[in-house]
């Protein structure tokens, strides 16, 4: 090769190095947005007593469960997540409420099932419980529950910690009714005493998807030990109210057709 070409060739090849240097220099870089990582917030680890008043209740239908949210923040927004157990998977329901311009309490429809654009719903069969967790600042709360049918043979009907035991009648409800169990989150303070109360046990929430019929015996069992005092009190959607309790070694019983419950001593 004669030096005239060489020299043409190395001054080529210096070219395209230029070029495809300046080309990547002009280039604008993607800058990637951060990623938001989502907070693992502690569970349940403020006192029950500063915890907001939710329960679950199902609808008559038993198709849907009712979420009832009082006591919570007035500020900022309330995120809820219903995680249940149908025959064959887990099925959820998340949402959120504006506690800002919700008047409390607050109640929200949660349908156990599925509903396509068309409006076309389809119900989750075989729900036999879950859990409901909330979050709301810095603050995230959890409890378990159990979705029951009423047997007229075993008319039993158990928390998910077998710590609370409503027992019916066995005409109280027709066969297969829906009937749901969980500790609420908390509680309201209207009724118990203001002095001098230690929470013992509960507070447990029992609902039925229609009235039963007929006296309830509520079973609530206390922790080991002594107890001074020890009561039930029953929610009767206002206020707590004292009733007549049998104390059994380390469980209370009392008769009354109310929807929560809780022991008190001193």
């Amino acid at each position: 090769m004669n030096k005239p070409a060489l020299v043409v060739i190395i001054g080529i090849v210096i070219a395209i190095i230029a070029g495809a240097f300046f080309i990547k220099n002009r280039t604008p870089q993607t800058t990637t947005a951060p990623v938001e990582e989502e907070v693992d917030l502690p569970i349940n680890t403020i006192p029950i007593e500063e915890r907001p008043f939710i329960t679950l209740s199902p609808d008559e239908s038993g198709r849907s469960l009712d979420l009832y949210v009082s006591g919570a923040p007035t500020e900022g927004e309330l995120e809820y997540e219903l995680v249940y157990q149908t025959i064959e998977v887990q099925e959820g329901v998340f949402g959120r409420l504006d506690l800002k311009n919700e008047k409390q309490p607050v109640i929200k429809s949660l349908l156990l099932g599925s509903k396509s654009a068309g409006g076309k719903v389809t119900y989750h069969e075989g729900v036999t419980g879950g859990t409901v967790t909330v979050t709301y600042g810095s603050t995230r709360l959890k409890e378990s529950f159990s979705f029951l049918k009423f047997d007229p043979k075993d008319p039993t009907l158990l928390s998910t910690d077998g710590r609370f035991v409503a027992t019916l009648g066995k005409t109280a409800l027709k066969e297969g009714t829906r009937a749901l169990t969980m500790k609420t989150f908390g509680y309201n303070k209207a009724g118990l005493p203001a002095q001098n109360a230690k929470l013992l046990a509960g507070p447990y929430h029992i609902a039925y998807a229609t009235s039963p019929k007929g006296d309830i015996t509520v079973e609530v069992k206390l922790p080991a030990g002594e107890h001074t005092n020890p009561t039930l009190y029953g929610w009767d959607g206002k206020s707590w109210v004292k009733l007549v309790t049998k104390l059994n070694k380390d469980s209370l019983t009392a008769t009354s057709p109310m929807s929560a419950f809780l022991a008190v001593g001193e």
